[in-house]
């Protein structure tokens, strides 16, 4: 799920006030909650107090049909909650339905399709107290309205998005306020996604070869913490590296890498990458590794994607972060270091005390690492950490 947190109130000189008073209105708004266009989502939009102010924001993919009640009555908890969470509950909602097509189907048999989902949606809502304000549905740049049955308003095949010689007043807004749109959700996915063949091919036999000899150093004794310094070390070779405005690794490195930052240590570690203007290079690393990630290590890619997650999120691009940590989560959905930040990007939270954290803890090993061998403390007898 991705929320979009609602942005503080400033005067209208520095955040223009959009009005939203018909349905094409709110299609025009979509794609500028999220940063994005949504393809295959699900979006609600709170709205609260007697003006309809914007609220939160939440965006889930679209299930299987045999899903909908489950997803809707899902959407329609986390909405409440979230909201809860940062001020107070909603006292209406929009929904919002986009869906690509399937080959061979027009974009009203598509919207159709989804008027059961709209229902659910509209059901879960009303047994938590919220009324749709409005149930829309975005397919093939024509939109639909739910809530309205007139055809005289609402053309039953579908209404252009794009309206010809005319600007809309949310892209105006967004053009004064400096806002871009980053594409599609799918594109900044597929930005993600793996490389194909023949890249897949060699990193695929770099893996096979990396293993077994992994698997041999941490059999030594102390061969766990020797993995993870020289994963640590390759780390910040390969920042380097790209500091000096290299694009790639070679797929030895590649593999020994995305491996060594499956430790949960060696990853924390790599986190301490976050200011400038080192965090740019270590962006791309990550963007790099995630993408290194062939079948059957494809899972593994859950590592790089949440610290690019994370990287983006400490530098304010909350787009980045949601969609590379929404990446992890399909990768591994239990791996807990993507939750934990997906939960506190998603509800508003601010980086700096995690920052903050990473950032003594770099300086305490840089101090340890140029202390005298002489002059370590030997420590005795067991440690107690709280």
């Amino acid at each position: 799920m991705n929320e979009n947190p609602r942005t503080p109130a400033r005067s209208s000189f520095e955040h223009p006030v959009v009005r939203m008073r018909t349905p094409a209105d709110m299609v025009d708004a979509l794609p500028y909650l999220l940063g994005f266009f949504p393809n295959d989502s699900i979006v609600a939009l709170g709205l609260q107090g007697p003006r309809r102010s914007q609220g939160g924001t939440v965006r889930v993919d679209i299930p299987e049909p045999g899903a909908w009640p489950r997803a809707a009555e899902e959407v329609a908890r986390f909405l409440v909650a979230l909201s809860e969470h940062r001020d107070r509950r909603p006292d209406a909602v929009i929904v919002y339905l986009c869906r690509d097509p399937a080959p061979g189907q027009s974009g009203q048999e598509t919207a159709e399709g989804l008027r059961p989902l709209a229902l659910a949606l509209a059901e879960a809502f009303a047994a938590v107290g919220i009324p749709v304000h409005e149930s829309l549905c975005v397919v093939d740049g024509h939109w639909w309205s739910f809530s309205c049955g007139d055809a005289r308003c609402c053309d039953p095949g579908g209404t252009p998005v794009d309206r010809p010689g005319s600007t809309p007043p949310v892209a105006a807004a967004a053009a004064y306020a400096g806002i871009q749109l980053r594409g599609s959700l799918k594109a900044l996915q597929q930005a993600l996604d793996p490389e194909g063949a023949p890249t897949a091919e060699a990193q695929l036999q770099a893996f096979e070869e990396a293993v077994p000899a992994l698997v041999e150093e941490l059999l030594r004794s102390g061969g766990r913490e020797a993995v993870r310094r020289r994963t640590n070390e390759l780390v910040d070779i390969a920042v380097a590296r790209f500091r000096a405005g290299a694009e790639d690794l070679p797929v030895a490195e590649a593999a020994r890498l995305i491996l060594g930052l499956q430790d949960r240590l060696a990853r924390d570690r790599a986190a301490e990458w976050l200011d400038p203007p080192d965090v740019e290079h270590a962006q791309r690393l990550w963007r790099f590794l995630a993408r290194r990630c062939a079948v059957p290590f494809d899972s593994h890619a859950a590592a790089p994607l949440a610290l690019l997650g994370w990287t983006a999120w400490v530098t304010g691009d909350t787009v980045t972060a949601r969609v590379a940590l929404g990446r992890a989560l399909v990768a591994d959905p239990d791996y807990t270091f993507a939750q934990l930040l997906y939960e506190a990007v998603n509800t508003g939270a601010e980086p700096r005390s995690l920052c903050a954290t990473l950032r003594a803890e770099r300086r305490a090993r840089q101090r340890r690492a140029r202390r005298p061998a002489g002059r370590r403390r030997v420590l005795r007898g067991p440690r107690v950490r709280s």
